[in-house]
């Protein structure tokens, strides 16, 4: 019998520890290979200086989960824009360095792409580390949200960052919402929408 994936929220000095669980995770996709096409521990570094950010920001002013160990993790945001972040665009500059302008490009197009109407929660992040994966710490982390969503009467959007995201998701009840789309032709983001049950 499988045991439950326990899921917590993020504790406050967690950001920087699950911003760079979020790169390890991205790392091997070939969206992220086009944002940093250095060597991966380059690659890892400035993913997760800007998904450590991106941690925090949700851990101020939206949901952050953690499942089992610290062995995943998902960032929601409320339905409206969120705040800006503080110095985002310094920020940005110092941790990617020489690969700000394909981060700023890739920012663009998720800001493009994103519905604006009807209210929806963002799912803006989750991920998983790859030793433990099709262990349910994916179901489980969207579990923890979606019930809240589904209280609510609230639909989520989010990008699946490549097919094998998608097919998780297409198993929570997410649909398509648009086709897919990415820099330099790269179909690599999936926009996906979620009715509330």
């Amino acid at each position: 019998m499988t045991r439950p994936v326990p899921v917590r929220r993020a504790a406050d000095g967690e950001a920087g520890a699950l911003g760079l669980l979020v790169a390890r995770a991205f790392a091997p996709l070939p969206l992220t290979h086009w944002l940093v096409p250095d060597d991966p521990d380059t690659r890892v570094a400035a993913l997760g200086g800007q998904f450590a950010m991106l941690v925090a920001h949700g851990m101020r002013h939206g949901d952050v989960y953690v499942a089992g160990d610290g062995d995943g993790v998902a960032v929601w945001f409320p339905p409206g824009p969120p705040p800006e972040i503080p110095g985002y665009d310094e920020r940005l500059a110092e941790v990617c360095g020489p690969h700000l302008p394909r981060f700023v490009e890739l920012d663009d197009l998720l800001h493009k792409a994103h519905p604006g109407e009807p209210d929806h929660a963002f799912l803006a992040l989750l991920a998983v580390e790859a030793p433990v994966r099709d262990r349910g710490i994916g179901t489980a982390l969207l579990d923890a949200h979606h019930e809240r969503l589904d209280a609510d009467g609230m639909p989520a959007y989010l990008d699946a960052s490549g097919p094998d995201s998608r097919r998780l998701y297409l198993r929570h009840g997410y649909a398509d919402h648009a086709p897919p789309y990415g820099p330099a032709g790269l179909a690599a983001l999936y926009p996906m929408w979620r009715a509330p049950r």
